[in-house]
This record gives structure tokens, sequence and C-alpha cells, in this order.
């Protein structure tokens, strides 16, 4: 019961809290499902004008949590004016203990999700109708459509991921308890094909361990390995660490990647190492729940880099620890039809991929070249039935960074 007593006072303080500087509309929306009225949230930048059609982020909050809530905590707003994106936050209905009381600090009821209880609300059914509704209203492309939640919320994306592979682009977890195609318990995944899945997750976490709960849902670092090899990703994981650029917050971040995946869907890990269960960059955990929540990381802002993941842009965590390898990248032919001889010259050895993106900015395929040794390399690629006729952005990438660019044309 601990936790649903602190957890009120927490959002009464969290509500006198201001939202960094929104330009655009909030608006409250409501929609009928399953014999139910179902609220919702929409954040609109005030450059939407409805003339392009525009990426969609579906922002869940936690168990014992609110919508409002979860404006505050995961704070994509001033990203989404800057980025031009929408934002919808939905409002869970009271649920029984999603974890069906194996985590003790949970208490047996509150707003949330129903992940595991078929007679419980029809949460999965309500994102797609919110999808429907949110794209009703305002033009969104239906090939950029993302989940991102916390705790509870987590899970949930991580069953969009399972059961609604075709209507959503890529999902993000923050704290959240998932499982991958194959890997039982929890509750079973039927994903008709790869989907891009970043993970966050606190080592220290005492809501949501993270080694699992033995009969509930696996470990993360286990849930990680079932999507790399679900999406066909490469074997060995690309390892680094996250500079440690605030020494105060107690914790460190190692980024655990799973690359040259199938239909470019990457599998990303953020490892909270001493991090608790808490969105790393939000606003601070008040002092009494600290005991409870544990450490908030400071060295990246898990907003952003969702974003970037969901985007295809790279990775702001760690741009000042890299080292840029000047590089030379041409392609030929170009107009290509089945294949493609990238030419290149490295002016040091480095580890080597492609990643190919349309021009909107989504990851579409990656290819492997491995480790090379500096000077002139070609490398030949059989261009992917899923790629159709236009232009794309290949963009070569040294040790994990982006170092060369060039326009590619399929025709």
């Amino acid at each position: 019961m601990q936790i649903r007593v602190i957890l009120l006072p927490l959002f009464c303080l969290l509500a006198a809290f201001h939202l960094s500087a929104q330009q655009g509309e909030v608006a409250n929306r409501s929609l009928s499902h399953d014999g139910t009225t179902r609220t919702y949230i929409v954040y609109v930048p005030q450059a939407y004008t409805g003339e392009e059609a525009w990426p969609l982020i579906i922002s869940l909050h936690g168990y014992t949590g609110t919508a409002e809530l979860q404006r505050l905590i995961s704070n994509f707003e001033a990203l989404a004016d800057e980025e031009h994106f929408l934002i919808a936050y939905p409002q869970g209905l009271v649920v029984d203990d999603p974890s069906g009381g194996n985590l003790p600090l949970l208490p047996p009821q509150g707003y949330g999700w129903n992940i595991l209880d078929p007679g419980g609300p029809d949460d999965l059914g309500f994102m797609a109708a919110l999808i429907d509704s949110v794209s009703t209203e305002f033009n969104i492309d239906s090939g950029q459509v993302f989940a991102a939640g916390h705790s509870n919320g987590g899970a949930l994306a991580y069953q969009m991921a399972c059961e609604l592979s075709g209507r959503i682009a890529a999902i993000a977890s923050v704290g959240g308890p998932g499982t991958s195609p194959g890997l039982l318990p929890f509750f079973e995944c039927n994903a008709a094909g790869p989907v891009p899945v970043l993970d966050i997750h606190g080592t220290a976490d005492q809501v949501v361990p993270y080694n699992g709960v033995a009969g509930l849902f696996a470990s993360i670092p286990a849930t990680m390995e079932g999507w790399g090899s679900f999406n066909g990703c490469g074997a060995e994981p690309l390892v680094r660490e996250i500079p440690n650029i605030n020494l105060q917050d107690g914790c460190t971040a190692t980024l655990i990647q799973y690359l040259d995946c199938e239909q470019g869907a990457e599998v990303w890990h953020f490892r909270v190492n001493g991090g608790g269960h808490w969105w790393p960059g939000s606003i601070p955990v008040p002092v009494f729940l600290e005991d409870v929540m544990g450490k908030v990381n400071r060295d990246f802002d898990a907003s952003r880099e969702i974003w970037n993941f969901f985007s295809g842009q790279p990775l702001t965590g760690l741009e000042e620890a890299i080292t840029y390898n000047k590089v030379s990248l041409s392609a030929f032919p170009n107009p290509a039809g089945e294949e493609v001889t990238f030419s290149f010259s490295l002016s040091a050895p480095g580890l080597v991929r492609f990643r190919v993106y349309s021009l909107l900015g989504q990851a579409v395929a990656a290819v492997r070249a491995g480790q090379l040794p500096k000077g002139p390399h070609q490398l030949r690629w059989s261009i992917p039935a899923h790629l159709g006729a236009g232009a794309y952005l290949v963009v070569l990438e040294t040790e994990g960074a982006p170092a060369e660019r060039a326009r590619l044309v399929v025709k």
C-alpha cells in the first residue's frame, strides 16, 4: 500500500510545476470504445497547419499515473515544437495490479493499462481507436506513429509492438517490463514483422526489477536479445558508454545497440547503471519518493534520444565523445536498379556501416561493412525489395557516428 499512499501527493506536487514553455495547443478529447468513454490529451505545436502529414507519438503514463502527469514526466512538448510532431497522452482506467501481486511496491488498484487480465479493459483496442481518432482530426503520417511509455505504459508499448506492428513504426519503453516474440512468460507476442525497439531501464529499479521476475517477465537483457534475434540483427551488439557528464546523479549509462537488422529495425538499450524507476533527464523526483524511485540519470535526455531513435537522427548523448573519421562517399550507378556500389575512403581504421533513410528521415535499411582499415574501399549492395523507387539518403557511419552522406536514387 505504500506506493499508493505516496503517489497521490506526488501528483498534487507535480501539478504545481509549469510545463516547459510550450507554444502549441493542448486539447482534451474523448472517444467511445468497448462501451466506455475513453479520454486523451493532444498537444499540437503552433507550426502545425495540416498541410503536411506529421508524425505522432503516443505517450503512455505508468500505473497509478495520469495523462497530465505523463506530460510532466516525458516533457516531449518543447521537442515537438522544434521537430514538428504531434503527441497524444491517453488516460488509463482503474485496473487491478498489472503484475498480479508479483511486484510488492504496486497497490492492488490504480489508473493504468490492462496487460494480462482477459476480463479487463481493452486497452490495446483503445490504442487502435486512438490512432484512428487522432488521424481523423489531424493530418498524421501513418508510417510514423510511435508509442513511448513509462513503467506500465512501457509494457503497453511492448504489447503494441507485438499486436499492432502494422500500425506502430517503433516503440520505446522507460522502466517498463516487456517481452519479445517467442519469449515467455508475461504475454504472447505476435509481431507480424520487425519492429524497432528502444528500452531504457535502471539496474537498481526497485519497482520493475532489471533482472526480471520469475514467472512474470524476463530480464531486460533477455528481452533485448529476443527482439534483436526476431528483427534479424547482427549477432554481436555494439556496446558504448554514455559520457558521464553529471557526476552528482550517482549513476552512469551504457548504450547497447543491435544493428544491421532487417528493414532497419534496430534494437537499442540504454542500461542506466545504478539508476532507478524514473525518466532520465526528467523533472526531479520529490525527496520523499527517492527511496522508491531511486536515482535519476542526468547524462542523457531520454525524450530527446527516443525522438532521435524514432526519427533516425544521430544520438546527441554521444556527440561530445566521438572523434569523426574523415571519409569520402559516392554511389554508382546512380540512379540504381537492383544493385549499387558504395565507394568510400577512410582516413583512419574503424567499424563501418551504412544506414539508408527516406527523405522524411525514417531509417529504412542498414548495411554492415565491418571493421575496415584506412584507405579506399568499395561495397556492393543488393537493394532490398521493400525499398521502392525514389530518392534516399545514405549515411556512412564509423564507430557508430555519422561521417559522410550521399543521395541515392532507386529506379
